[in-house]
């Protein structure tokens, strides 16, 4: 796979020399491995040690978006380790819920790895479930960390990212709209040692529709320009392999199990690229 993510790369870094996209992508996977462990190694963390594993930046507009009383949706996109961040929060102080893939395809024990940390310092939810306990906790000022990079299903939204049209979730614009709560991007670099560096950046969309997530996208490139090891290239092509086989398909289907099976191998191809105003008239189907 690592020619189709040296494709990528070098449209996106087109001043790059291929030992210099080898070099990028080598560090990606050196995160992604610490990411990974990270999983077992949060097993260790407790109100104790974990504050001397963060290193804060900007925490002050995550405490001032909490005063205002509103409630805060965090807007992690994927990259560094995400999976550490919500739980680094809990244990920080903060009342915190996720909304997470169940990963019901992987084994019992990568599941139960991946959830059970999260499950001891705060409340786990997964798309699927009503959102009733989501407007309960916004009601009482608490956070809610979204990932807009992940799977957009039927009702996301089609953005460009890195030139490539991709379906993400729509969720925290639609969410923002009717609570008034306050978005807040977010972000966790690995640091050597499994140290973290989690940083936060003001979100105040013009529009909560689809040009405010459009407009977070391009924030997100920005922050990945500028750590490219520490973004997860790997989101990125899967995204673009989801539109390919999306266009083949003409509809959108509810699971992107859906989309995984229908998959072939040319729609792994970096230079398949479909137009945004093509993808965009593509609607759902009830598969």
């Amino acid at each position: 796979m690592n020619d189709v993510y040296l494709g990528h790369l070098s449209r996106i870094f087109p001043d790059k020399g291929e030992s210099e996209l080898k070099k990028m992508l080598m560090g990606y996977w050196k995160v992604h491995q610490r990411a990974l462990l990270n999983l077992f190694y949060s097993g260790r963390f407790n109100s104790e040690n974990a504050p001397a594993l963060v290193n804060w930046e900007n925490r002050n507009l995550l405490d001032e978006a909490v005063e205002e009383g509103k409630g805060v949706i965090l807007v992690v996109p994927h990259f560094g380790d995400e999976r550490t961040l919500h739980v680094l929060l809990a244990i920080s102080g903060y009342k915190m819920h996720v909304i997470s893939s169940r990963y019901s395809d992987a084994p019992d024990f990568v599941s139960r790895t991946r959830l059970s940390v999260s499950r001891k310092w705060h409340h786990v939810a997964f798309p699927d479930e009503p959102l009733r306990w989501l407007y309960d906790a916004i009601g009482r000022g608490e956070i809610i960390q979204i990932s807009p990079t992940a799977w957009g299903g039927p009702k996301g939204h089609w953005v460009r990212s890195f030139g490539i049209p991709v379906l993400t979730s729509s969720t925290p614009v639609r969410i923002a709209k009717s609570t008034g709560c306050r978005l807040l991007i977010a972000y966790n670099r690995i640091l050597p040692g499994q140290r973290s560096h989690i940083s936060f950046q003001r979100f105040n969309p013009k529009n909560l529709d689809r040009r405010g997530t459009e407009m977070l996208f391009r924030e997100y490139e920005a922050i990945a320009r500028r750590y490219p090891e520490q973004y997860n290239w790997m989101n990125l092509v899967i995204r673009h392999r989801e539109t390919n086989t999306i266009a083949r398909l003409g509809s959108i289907p509810k699971e992107e199990s859906a989309v995984e099976r229908s998959a072939i191998r040319e729609d792994w191809n970096p230079g398949n690229i479909q137009t945004l105003q093509a993808v965009s008239s593509i609607s759902g189907s009830s598969r």
